[in-house]
């Protein structure tokens, strides 16, 4: 009768190996193992705590730095500070319900920074007229006063002169309006030479 061959391995907290063992057709009821223990190899446990432990310090040191939760902005500059007195006093009063077909608007428009004081009120009283003139009504005007523009803006002023300004006076109008009415201001604005940029905006009520 053929001899059989018997080979397994165990693995568990000692490393345990079953060698040959022989099945003899004279004792076929008869097994012989041969048994040898291993202790576990201290510098391979030792490589797999140090591996482990890298593991663990590698997820604990995250680095957030010029991420939103580092508090930045994309860059060093400083974040905007909190809304001027104006803008303050614009959120805190209570506002006007709307007319019948009018709706409510801002303007923020960009004047040249060396404009007098007398030039500039001279330049909001006319835009409030223009803006009365078209069916505006509940017209406010808040100076936020000279402040650094985000990108340098060139313009040609009537007389073919062209100016880089890196700072402007900040005019904002909130007002209530007839749609129509929109064109004639802006059309106002655009050709104005003391304006260096401006830009309106319809205010959508949220409905709750």
């Amino acid at each position: 009768m053929a001899s059989i061959s018997l080979s397994s391995r165990l693995t568990s907290s000692c490393s345990l190996r079953v060698f040959t063992s022989t099945l003899s057709s004279s004792t076929p009821s008869t097994v012989s193992f041969s048994l040898h223990y291993f202790k576990p190899n201290p510098c391979r446990q030792r490589k797999t705590e140090k591996r482990n432990l890298k593991f663990s310090v590698k997820a604990q040191t995250l680095d957030f730095s010029g991420s939103f939760f580092e508090g930045g902005f994309g860059g060093e500059e400083k974040p905007p500070g909190p809304p001027g007195p104006a803008i303050a006093l614009a959120e805190d009063k209570e506002e006007p319900q709307c007319p019948p077909g009018l709706r409510q608007y801002v303007t923020m428009a960009v004047l040249r920074p060396d404009m007098s004081e007398e030039k500039r009120l001279a330049l909001t009283q006319k835009y409030e007229e223009i803006l009365v003139a078209g069916g505006g009504m509940y017209v406010e005007v808040f100076n936020r006063g000279v402040i650094p523009l985000a990108y340098s803006i060139r313009k040609r002023n009537k007389a073919g002169e062209t100016n880089t300004y890196l700072d402007g006076i900040y005019l904002l109008f909130t007002y209530f309006t007839k749609p129509e009415s929109m064109a004639t201001l802006e059309a106002a604005l655009r050709v104005d030479d003391d304006v260096i940029r401006s830009s309106s905006f319809k205010i959508r009520k949220r409905k709750y």
